[in-house]
């Protein structure tokens, strides 16, 4: 009798309402994981002159899943050659399969100070996940070469001091006047020497800027052997079913910009997208492989930083081909 009102008594009924919300006050306690964070940092120019400004610009992206986050403002370290000047930020929010995504664009105004080369970066942001956690993260670097101004022309020269004439007797005796003749003649010798020299330096500085010119722009010679069939293995892997937009559109950025760096002799594994089509216009190549190179940089970008769909795939595998480099087998 005893066990029997134990059992059916008022605390075995509490016992079990205990064991059922324990494990449901788990569940909801759970902290929301979030996904990883990015810091970039770009600017819109490479080089420029004491006097000019460029702009910097830091992109911060955070994908969770539906918390909340609190962020603070990026960090970067004072410019010796850079004066900072005004600071602007904005921020928005899109929602990708009941996914939030934050990015959060802050916008500098840097201007040059004294010539020289500089590192901008890394930028350092210190932000606060919905589990009261805090996590650094750190972005890139860009190096930015400041030149010495131009002066304009008459200006910052001091004006020389014209000596006073000084009187010279005239020379009576005809003989004097006989001796001057005969120097006439050599001194426009002289001065004819002069001009044709200066006319001939001056045609070899123009020739060497076009020979430069020329020489900038033309296409490498053949990469070696084992660049060429690990590009083309590259290529290959492009053409899996299996791969996932991102992963499809991170190969093919970097095959593009291997490729362009390998045929061009320009360091496009470090340039942006816009900086590499900057580039390309004063490089002297087919028209097939300029349209080619932004056509494939231009749709993964869309799809890395903008969240658009990827399509035509096999027409931007096909377009890669064309960059990939010449062997002598092939």
């Amino acid at each position: 009798m005893r066990m029997r009102t134990f059992l059916t008594g008022p605390w075995t009924w509490a016992f079990l309402a205990l064991g059922m919300v324990a494990p449901l006050s788990a569940q909801i306690s759970q902290p929301t994981p979030f996904a990883a964070a990015g810091l970039r940092l770009s600017v819109d120019r490479r080089e420029l002159k004491v006097g000019e400004s460029l702009t910097l610009t830091l992109e911060f992206k955070q994908v969770s899943s539906g918390a909340q986050v609190q962020t603070g403002e990026p960090e970067i370290a004072t410019p010796m050659n850079f004066e900072i000047g005004m600071r602007f930020s904005n921020t928005r929010i899109e929602m990708v399969d009941q996914v939030s995504q934050v990015i959060t664009s802050t916008k500098l105004k840097l201007t040059a100070t004294r010539p020289g080369e500089e590192k901008l970066g890394p930028a350092r942001l210190i932000f606060e996940d919905a589990a009261g956690q805090k996590h650094e993260i750190e972005s890139n670097t860009a190096v930015v070469m400041v030149l010495e101004k131009t002066p304009l022309l008459g200006l910052g020269k001091k004006k020389e001091a014209v000596p006073k004439p000084t009187t010279v007797p005239v020379p009576t005796p005809q003989d004097d006047l006989r001796d001057l003749k005969p120097l006439l003649p050599e001194s426009h010798w002289f001065l004819k020497t002069l001009i044709w020299i200066a006319v001939l330096v001056a045609i070899g500085g123009f020739a060497r800027r076009i020979w430069k010119r020329r020489q900038g722009g033309s296409v490498s010679a053949a990469p070696p052997p084992e660049d060429a069939v690990r590009l083309k293995e590259a290529w290959r892997k492009l053409g899996k079913e299996d791969l996932g937009s991102e992963e499809f559109c991170l190969g093919l950025s970097a095959l593009v910009r291997e490729c362009l760096q390998l045929r061009y002799g320009f360091p496009a594994l470090d340039l942006t997208t816009e900086e590499i089509l900057e580039d390309l216009r004063g490089v002297k190549l087919f028209k097939d492989d300029r349209e080619a190179a932004e056509k494939c940089l231009k749709a993964c970008d869309r799809v890395l930083y903008a969240e658009g769909n990827l399509t035509g795939r096999d027409a931007l595998r096909s377009a890669a081909q064309g960059l990939l480099p010449k062997t002598s087998k092939s």
